[in-house]
């Protein structure tokens, strides 16, 4: 199964550092005379280019990075820190299961938050000072002199000497993910491919996020949300089996209403827990149907809205919808949606649905409840 993991910019500003790191290290070391390629003053002005545009993408990253949300990904932990360790020392030869998994919302392990975050922090800032204070302070006619720049030169040099030991580690570990290319494949194309325990993991990662978007709407109307609390804890739980379940399985063990649409919007799958909710004998009733059977006018524009972006490549927690199920009656759900792979293209949509209908009703009658006592309030003081 793949997972659309990596957004374009985030993709471009990895392999435009990708290219930029090593045209510095190979300009630096030529620099420094260890050989010749383009000539001295060639390299130099390779080298400077190369310095300043990867100061300019670092702005955008920031930038992007701040806007997107994306910093949290960097936010250090230790949780399966020494897990992760011992993977690396000793399970990783031994065949053992990876400690963590790759996630939308959670794509680095313990290890690679600590160290990312310490290029980003430490290393490339001393890099980029050491480099302007190399090129711009040891000119007599400008406003700042050094004595000497050989401190500077020496802390240059040792953080580009760690930046590409960094370069031929991250390589290595690329190969260790579900196959030896996947890594480096999914930087390319975005989709991540994974195995039957990453792609239960993505689904509880999914319905959480789903369920606190209403758990967070809840909060807003003064509502404790008790109810959907024990529905995330249950949930986790049942997700965090050891079986070896297939993904449509995993779904119908949480309870979640399980669908699967193709690019024309025609349901191809379905399984006992959606049909239930829509109130269909039996989910072979369903297949074969387009997908605006179940909603209102006003919602089914909505969808399509949706279902675009998903065949487009995004995975979307599309929030609380009102559905009409066969007999004509109406009921709620939130319903997360992810795209389909096949042969490397998009073919369809799939994703669950989780009933907030019971909820809803009750949320109703407490104002309905609300509104009578305060009429009944009113006609007391008015008399």
């Amino acid at each position: 199964m793949k997972i659309y993991i990596y957004q374009v910019f985030e993709r471009f500003w990895h392999w435009m550092q990708v290219l930029l790191i090593f045209a510095l290290a190979i300009t630096g070391l030529e620099i420094h005379g260890t050989f010749e390629i383009f000539g001295y003053r060639t390299a130099v002005w390779i080298h400077d280019t190369s310095a300043w545009s990867f100061l300019i993408l670092i702005v955008f990253a920031i930038f992007w990075h701040f806007t997107t949300g994306e910093w949290r990904q960097y936010k250090p932990t230790m949780k399966l820190v020494k897990e992760q360790i011992e993977y690396y020392i000793t399970g990783i030869f031994r065949g053992a299961e990876h400690p963590t998994n790759k996630l939308v919302y959670n794509k680095f392990n313990p290890l690679q938050r600590f160290t990312y975050l310490g290029l980003k922090i430490l290393v490339i800032p001393v890099m980029g000072i050491s480099g302007l204070a190399y090129m711009y302070l040891n000119y007599p006619n400008q406003g700042f002199q050094l004595a000497g720049l050989d401190i500077v030169a020496y802390i240059h040099t040792a953080g580009a000497y760690f930046l590409i030991v960094f370069v031929i580690i991250h390589v290595y570990l690329t190969t260790t993910g579900h196959k030896p290319l996947s890594a480096i494949i999914a930087m390319i194309t975005g989709w991540e491919e994974v195995d039957e325990k990453g792609a239960r993991a993505m689904l509880a990662d999914e319905m959480e996020v789903a369920l606190k978007i209403t758990k967070a709407r809840l909060r807003t109307n003064g509502d404790k949300s008790e109810l959907l609390d024990e529905a995330l804890a249950e949930t986790e739980e049942k997700l965090g089996v050891k079986k070896e379940e297939k993904f449509r399985d995993v779904v119908a063990n949480s309870g979640a209403g399980y669908f699967r649409i193709n690019r024309d919007g025609i349901y191809e799958e379905v399984n006992k827990a959606w049909a239930c909710l829509y109130k269909f004998e039996t989910p072979e009733d369903v297949i074969g149907k387009h997908y605006s059977l179940s909603r209102t006018e006003e919602e089914f524009e909505e969808l399509e809205i949706t279902f675009k972006k998903v065949l487009e490549g995004e995975t979307i927690p599309h929030g609380e919808v009102t559905r009409v199920c066969q007999d004509g009656s109406i009921g709620h759900h939130t319903v997360t949606m992810t795209p389909v792979m096949h042969n490397k293209e998009i073919v369809g949509v799939e994703g669950f649905i989780l009933d907030t209908t019971a909820r809803l009703l009750a949320e109703k009658e407490l104002l309905e409840n609300k509104i009578r006592l305060e009429q009944i309030l009113a006609e007391r003081d008015g008399k």
